[in-house]
């Protein structure tokens, strides 16, 4: 009795530091929303016996994995975990923003290698400080004591997804059929992105509000180094920052003119000089693809209509609706004006800068749920009576609202559970067989692709010092010389084995599927597609020609190694038997629960 009253007095007090009341029903909202994000992980591991490598719950977790652990080379170069091939770390953009994946590194370090108990233990703390920062965010607006409120914000904001209203009404006029929520993921079950930088954009926006308060530089420090954080994690999330605060103190300087100049002007002269430091150090390609790719800024205003979604108005009604209302204080109220402005303008990226190793556009599309959320929750009482019977009304449908949100969230959970289970299966199989040692440094693997939501390739270097024949991850960590060279002749290779040749190349104007992220939609004209598809056709002709006629160089590829693993799923084999036979001599084959597993030696 003695230890749980001082367990609750230390919740309650470390809750009070950031204002917040209500701590007990906060605590359990929090307990509840940690135990649906985590069901799909232990229920995984439940089901296929197995925490050698964590549960698949979103793409790329295979990516982040492998990027927390990269070996280093000799001036400032890393190996990429998939080609065994040094690649100079300053030529690389994607390596620059890995603050996330670095972090995770020391987790895993202080767990010794448990890969399964440090992404368990990583997820909860991150979803943890989601929930503990959106409630410290809604207390700086929200009347005091209205607990039902800020629990319906919470709820909205980690167990409904505004990106997925459709699926999510689809789902529920199919009860009691439950598989209509498979079409459905929790908003942040992904780790890494945004996972790591969704605390500091709802921390920081509450931060703006009491910097606009009061009169200390406090606030504005602690947003100063949040920003930076962010820049290194997933620098989107400092854009939308930058943005808020532009829209903020435009009211500030305008309220007080003279103390206001300098605070600002300090905060924006050391936030730029710590970005740019950051940005500048080192010469860090801001390409990915092939060296005559799109140029990196390019304007495309025809490009701007097709950013604006339904989730795009809905952001801009609950942002009017915000900035009209005279009840709200004006230092929440620009702030939050700011969120909302900040989403509406980054979504026309790609109308600027279309190189596709920004996607501006879609990765803006991160924050709109968190922005709906906290207009949402703050317009709606804005516009209410908090008094009488309205009050009483606001309180029960806020409390239906968590009802809703945490049931929906439980059938989202089961449902992330079912999508991933094949994925796991195999994935679970491999580790298992990989775990028997056969495969050694001086093999290449061969594996089978055949979604952009899992890729049995991702865990290649998790599981062994092998290399990989090909993997599509593998091009954000390569140079776009390395790119254009080494990825699109291991694309060439794996795509004829898997049965594609000249004919396919022809027809298909499918390339992104296999090929680097934005081959083709990075061009967004219909004519400029066209023209894109014709210079692939014409690039990747030649090497399909060295494939199939059996190069010299190629042979001497796959003779560099001892053995060659060729890893698929025993009920949809992905690769032609005459194809593989062309370079390499089946040796022995076995079963390895969902997968066929083949030994083979190069010829």
């Amino acid at each position: 009795m003695l230890i749980r009253r001082r367990f609750q007095n230390c919740v309650r007090s470390f809750l009070a530091r950031f204002g917040i009341s209500g701590s007990a029903a906060f605590f359990g909202a929090i307990a509840l929303i940690l135990g649906l994000y985590s069901y799909p992980a232990l229920r995984t591991a439940a089901t296929t016996e197995s925490k050698r490598l964590p549960a698949v719950s979103a793409p790329d977790l295979g990516l982040y994995l492998a990027m927390s652990n990269l070996v280093k080379g000799r001036e400032g170069s890393i190996l990429n975990p998939y080609y065994r091939i040094s690649v100079p770390a300053n030529s690389v953009g994607f390596l620059k923003f890995r603050l996330g994946p670095m972090l995770f590194g020391f987790v895993d370090q202080l767990l010794a290698g448990r890969l399964w108990t440090a992404l368990f233990v990583w997820n909860l703390f991150w979803w943890g400080c989601i929930c503990v920062a959106a409630i410290y965010l809604f207390e700086q607006f929200l009347p005091r004591g209205r607990v039902e409120l800020v629990l319906a914000g919470l709820s909205l904001l980690m167990l409904f997804s505004f990106a997925e209203v459709r699926a999510i009404i689809t789902a529920w006029t199919h009860l009691p059929s439950t598989r209509f929520f498979n079409m459905v993921e929790l908003p942040y079950i992904r780790p890494f992105t945004p996972q790591v930088t969704m605390p500091l954009l709802l921390c920081y926006i509450g931060l703006q509000i009491r910097a606009l308060k009061g009169k200390t530089i406090a606030p504005w420090v602690t947003m100063a180094f949040i920003q930076f954080f962010a820049m290194a994690a997933f620098p989107y999330a400092t854009l939308m920052m930058a943005g808020t605060t532009a829209v903020s103190v435009v009211w500030y300087i305008s309220r007080s003119p003279g103390s206001a100049w300098r605070r600002v002007l300090g905060f924006f002269l050391v936030c730029s000089l710590a970005d740019a430091a950051y940005l500048l150090h080192g010469s860090t390609s801001l390409h990915y693809g092939s060296p005559d790719q799109t140029s990196l800024i390019h304007l495309q205003l025809s490009l701007a209509p097709k950013s604006i979604g339904r989730l795009w108005v809905l952001i801009g009604l609950l942002g009017a609706a915000t900035a009209l209302n005279r009840k709200i204080p004006p230092e929440v109220k620009w702030p939050l004006v700011g969120v909302g402005l900040s989403n509406m303008l980054f979504a026309f990226g790609d109308a600027v800068l279309p190189e596709r190793i920004f996607f501006i556009t879609d990765h803006i599309g991160y924050f709109y749920q968190s922005t709906i959320v906290i207009l949402l929750i703050v317009a709606v009482p804005a516009y209410a009576p908090l008094h009488g019977r309205a009050l009483r009304l606001l309180r029960i449908t806020s409390v239906a609202i968590v009802g809703f949100c945490f049931l929906n969230g439980f059938l989202v959970a089961e449902g992330n559970y079912r999508r991933y289970l094949p994925f796991n299966w195999e994935q679970a199989d491999m580790a298992k067989w990989f775990d028997r040692n056969q495969v050694s440094a001086n093999d290449l693997v061969i594996t089978q692709f055949e979604t952009t939501q899992y890729d049995t390739c991702e865990w290649i270097p998790i599981l062994s010092d092998a290399e990989s024949l090909y993997c599509r991850n593998a091009q954000v960590l390569l140079t776009p010389k390395q790119n254009h060279d080494e990825q699109r002749l291991r694309e060439v290779m794996y795509l004829y084995f898997n049965g594609k040749d000249h004919q396919w190349l022809e027809n298909t104007i499918q390339f992104e599927r296999y090929g680097l992220y934005g081959e083709v939609t990075s061009f967004h004209t219909s004519v400029e597609q066209a023209q894109r598809i014709v210079d692939l056709r014409r690039e990747m002709g030649p090497l399909f020609d060295r494939v199939e006629h059996g190069d010299p160089a190629i042979r001497d590829f796959f003779r560099r190694f001892g053995h060659v693993w060729i890893i698929q799923e025993a009920q949809n084999p992905a690769f032609a038997d005459s194809r593989l036979n062309s370079y390499l001599d089946f040796k022995d084959q076995e079963r390895a629960g969902s997968l066929v597993i083949t030994a083979s030696i190069a010829k």
